[in-house]
């Protein structure tokens, strides 16, 4: 026995312990799938193939206390296989990018000031919409951790758990999607030359 009696009967293949977890994580996992995404039907399937495999595969949970992190990981992953089954729009890439920075990961150039702040000249729902769309055009690596901090508000932990990378490479990736959106949007409207 576990010190998570929900595990364990889980593990004895309760559905009624099913539910629970289901009840319990299915906002949290809706908001992973949406995120990646970008689609509410395709957010709901995703939904349900994790609730699906996580059922058919509770013998391979080892440790009570990831249960929270493994039902992430499998929405993530059938998130990923979603938009690998649709046609997606072309993205822009980044490669350009990489030649701003320096080793430490600051900018070599100066980026000039915004010339008001974005939400002084956007109310925040249009704000979000803009970005939403702009970041569609970013590799699906950034979007998904721009998706996953700014949108569903997870800890840089969280991230790194969800995705397998380590701390700081989420951190560095998602400061490059957050200047790359920032590049976009200023050209959108119109604060760099």
């Amino acid at each position: 026995m576990s010190a998570n009696p929900l595990l364990d009967r889980l593990r004895a293949r309760d559905r009624s312990a099913f539910t629970e977890l289901c009840v319990a994580q299915r906002d949290r996992l809706y908001g992973i799938a949406w995120s990646v995404t970008r689609d509410r039907q395709d957010a709901l399937d995703v939904l349900q193939d994790t609730l699906t495999s996580a059922w058919r595969s509770l013998s391979t949970l080892r440790d009570d206390t990831a249960l929270h992190a493994w039902m992430g990981q499998i929405a993530l992953n059938h998130a990923r296989m979603r938009l690998r089954t649709r046609r997606r729009k072309p993205v822009e890439p980044m490669d350009d990018l990489d030649a701003l920075f320096e080793a430490d990961g600051h900018r070599r150039d100066d980026i000039s000031a915004w010339p008001e702040r974005p939400d002084d000249a956007l109310d925040r729902a249009r704000l979000a919409r803009r970005l939403a769309r702009l970041a569609d055009r970013l590799p699906d690596d950034h979007r998904e951790l721009w998706a996953l901090a700014d949108t569903q508000h997870l800890s840089m932990e969280e991230i790194a758990e969800l995705t397998g990378l380590q701390v700081a490479n989420v951190k560095t990736r998602l400061h490059r999607a957050r200047l790359q959106l920032r590049e976009w949007l200023a050209l959108e409207l119109g604060a760099r030359p």
